[in-house]
């Protein structure tokens, strides 16, 4: 299996391996420094093709076999003066402090359901499909 290796400057291979725990510990000070900002400057740069991937699909639907996956993000309810007081005066102060839908269930039960199928929002949200 081919697996991704980093070659610094001074032709150092930084490889999965190296990055291990037990190999990170054993690492002297100076070592685990200079990794360090290596891997600093690296990172800024790793992002940068998957930004214009992620670009090209906003323009196409599909790149070299590469798509999108659409899901939502789980239901968030909004925080505003509205939902408090309704949560407030159904369910008292223990709902006053908007909670997760999933808390609200565990605190209430099932039958806060139906509320908060009245103000959940659920935000789309795009993952690349690496197919």
């Amino acid at each position: 299996m081919n697996e991704p290796i980093l070659i610094t400057d001074m032709g150092e291979k930084i490889t999965p391996e190296t990055l291990s725990k037990s190999n990170v510990e054993k690492m002297s000070d100076d070592q685990i420094v200079e990794l360090s900002r290596y891997l600093k400057l690296a990172m800024k740069q790793l992002g940068t093709p998957e930004k214009e991937l992620k670009k090209r699909l906003d323009k196409q639907d599909n790149v070299s076999g590469i798509t999108y996956d659409t899901s939502t993000t789980r239901g968030e309810i909004p925080e505003n003066d509205v939902n408090k007081q309704a949560f407030f005066k159904k369910y008292g102060l223990d709902a006053f402090e908007i909670k997760s839908p999933k808390k609200l269930k565990e605190k209430f039960g099932s039958d806060i359901q139906e509320d908060l199928d009245k103000v959940e929002v659920y935000t789309p949200i795009k993952k690349i499909n690496w197919g």
